[in-house]
């Protein structure tokens, strides 16, 4: 039942931007450094290595990079990236992941934030849901506050006029001058015997959360990839698409995933071909998680570049597009497996053809 609401929620935005996006590519910024300051009358897609995004957006915004900072007013913000500054955002409900997030003098209704560190100087009109290392509030809280950290700090501003709940093993401080309603701990989840009361519409937007900045995530990597290396995305593109080709390339990428492994392992029992060894481990993992960003553009600049002229736009729709084909039961696991090894399959031709190419 969950799995269906988020790929309902996901599917609904995808066509959405399909139908806009087809007319317009203003809504849409990647590039190593984007700064949008603008008013946009669609849903947003912006992603970079530094981003500064201060627009209004009439409908929904999406933002993902490294360094972020946003300033911006919508119905609702979804951002991503390492260190994570909202300030005077406006939104019915932020949905926030990064390694260091600060969010300060925004008036949003409900904030979802998972980060090592998460720092709120903002009032929360209704209620914060949050997870990380060190959390620390001092704001007002117009609702409940639900915490899972190793440290916590609410400060001397801090005004929660709901409850409070946070696991019970956390390092907590609150202030003396703090305002609290109430609090409440839980047990951490251990084990199968321990459980947790945890409501069913906070795991399904945990579930959806964790699904879009999976996605995000995923987008803002592809993005810069595309934008600094054109030509080998150019040389995806001209890849055979007859079936025949596309079902050797699928099995030069199976052959790859099941044979590299093998092959490092029998190196490690060397000392000559240690070195060897892990270097093509870590290549393996990098060019496993890679493999959809290679598959996704060979399909987006297949099938919709008679729609869509924009590149950075066939890529972005056809990735929420697999998205939500791999969050249907049975389907989902068939469609990444094919992504994956047809993947790392055009990864392989395109170094034997690089090999050939320089002798």
């Amino acid at each position: 039942m969950k799995k269906k609401i988020y790929a309902i929620l996901i599917a609904l935005i995808a066509i959405a931007s399909i139908n806009v996006y087809a007319k317009t590519d203003k809504a849409f910024y990647a590039d190593e450094t984007v700064s949008v300051k603008k008013e946009i009358n669609t849903t947003s897609f912006v992603a970079g290595n530094n981003v500064d995004v201060s627009s209004t957006v009439d409908g929904l915004n999406f933002i993902a990079g490294n360094v972020v900072n946003v300033s911006s007013t919508q119905d609702y913000a979804f951002v991503a990236g390492n260190i994570v500054t909202l300030t005077n955002v406006t939104s019915k409900d932020a949905f926030v992941a990064g390694s260091l997030i600060k969010v300060i003098d925004s008036d949003i209704r409900d904030l979802y934030a998972v980060a090592e560190t998460i720092t709120i100087n903002s009032n929360i009109s209704r209620n914060l849901y949050a997870a990380g290392e060190n959390i620390t509030i001092n704001s007002t809280i117009d609702g409940d506050v639900n915490l899972s950290a190793e440290k916590i700090t609410i400060g001397e501003n801090a005004v929660i006029t709901g409850k409070l709940t946070y696991n019970e093993n956390a390092d907590i401080d609150i202030d003396k001058s703090a305002s609290v309603e109430s609090t409440k701990t839980y047990k951490p989840s251990e084990n199968a015997d321990v459980e947790v009361e945890v409501s069913p519409v906070a795991l399904i937007v945990a579930e959806i959360t964790s699904k879009i900045m999976s996605y995000l995530s995923m987008l803002a990597i592809s993005l810069l990839l595309m934008a600094l290396n054109k030509k080998v995305f150019k040389d995806i593109k001209k890849i055979d698409k007859d079936a025949g080709n596309l079902v050797k390339t699928g099995l030069f990428g199976f052959a790859f995933l099941v044979g590299l492994p093998v092959a490092a392992v029998i190196l490690l029992i060397t000392v000559i071909g240690l070195p060897i060894s892990i270097i093509s481990l870590l290549l393996y993992g990098i060019l496993i998680y890679l493999s959809l960003t290679a598959t996704t553009y060979f399909f987006g600049s297949w099938l919709l570049k008679d729609k869509i002229k924009n590149e950075y736009l066939q890529f972005t729709i056809t990735l929420l597009a697999i998205y939500v084909l791999k969050m249907i039961p049975i389907i989902g696991g068939l469609v990444g497996f094919i992504s994956l090894c047809l993947g790392l399959g055009i990864y392989v031709t395109l170094f034997s053809k690089y090999i050939k190419s320089n002798k």
